[in-house]
């Protein structure tokens, strides 16, 4: 595991992502974990999305980092990834449907930081409208929003 140039967060901390990492950025940590603040996340390279979900109107446009960009960054080794969100809600996600398609961790909603109340700080994003395939309830359920931390496995 080494120091990685990933730099510690300067603001407060919206993702801890862990597990089966060869990064941190948290030295003297027992285990390998890389906490992010929004502003790391939003220098990553990004992405957009307009697709519809259940629980908004309309195809909003989604913006966000794709989660094999995230998983690369931090040199995810794992098969697969646990999302959990600030209710504790969680769901696991295959690696190979990361790599098959453009699923993003979404930071943003029609140009607009999502809060806490409207499904944010960072909200799992499916292009479902692109991929009618993945509007199936094993994959609409792994659509977590406030999404805190992420554990590779």
């Amino acid at each position: 595991m080494a120091q990685a140039d990933i730099q510690r967060p300067s603001e407060r901390v919206i993702l801890s992502i862990s597990g089966l990492i060869e990064e941190t950025n948290m030295l003297g940590s027992p285990d390998p974990v890389v906490e992010f603040d929004m502003a790391m996340l939003q220098e990553l390279p990004s992405q957009h999305i307009t697709t519809y979900t259940s629980w908004t109107n309309g195809t909003p446009v989604f913006k966000g980092v794709l989660l094999t960009d995230l998983l690369d960054k931090v040199k995810a080794q794992g098969q697969k990834i646990r999302v959990t969100a600030l209710n504790m809600y969680s769901a696991d996600i295959d690696v190979k449907t990361l790599e098959q398609f453009p699923i993003i961790l979404a930071y943003a909603m029609d140009g607009e930081a999502m809060s806490i109340r409207d499904k944010g700080p960072l909200w799992v994003i499916y292009p479902v409208k692109e991929f009618p395939e993945l509007d199936q309830p094993k994959h609409v359920s792994s659509m977590v929003w406030q999404v805190n931390s992420i554990v590779v496995f």
